[in-house]
């Protein structure tokens, strides 16, 4: 799976990158019996001076939509973390129900 981080007002850390990367990898998880080219992930950083906030957004798109969640914190990796989150969360209920449109009840 490909993915991109765009960066808005701010610089990012070393160790941010990695747990970006380790998120990433959970994702990945969730979509390994998919061709890996099938899915892409925009990532999108941003601090906003006026709400001294950080914002972090992530739109997934896989499958025939797109998944999207955004969450903002005074801290960084806060934001970053409940977005993947709510991600994986959205994530995991379209693929319950993908699957049940699959396998009708008798």
């Amino acid at each position: 799976m490909r993915y991109e981080i765009s960066k808005v007002n701010l610089e990012i850390p070393e160790s941010i990158g990695k747990a970006i990367g380790h998120k990433v990898e959970k994702v990945e998880q969730r979509l390994k019996r998919y061709h890996p080219d099938a899915a892409g992930l925009d990532i999108r950083l941003e601090y906003n001076n006026k709400l001294k906030s950080h914002e972090c957004s992530v739109n997934l798109k896989a499958f025939k939509d797109s998944l999207h969640a955004k969450k903002s914190s005074p801290d960084l990796r806060i934001a970053i973390d409940r977005c993947f989150d709510a991600l994986i969360r959205e994530l995991d209920h379209y693929r319950v129900k993908i699957n049940k449109s699959l396998h009708p009840a008798d």
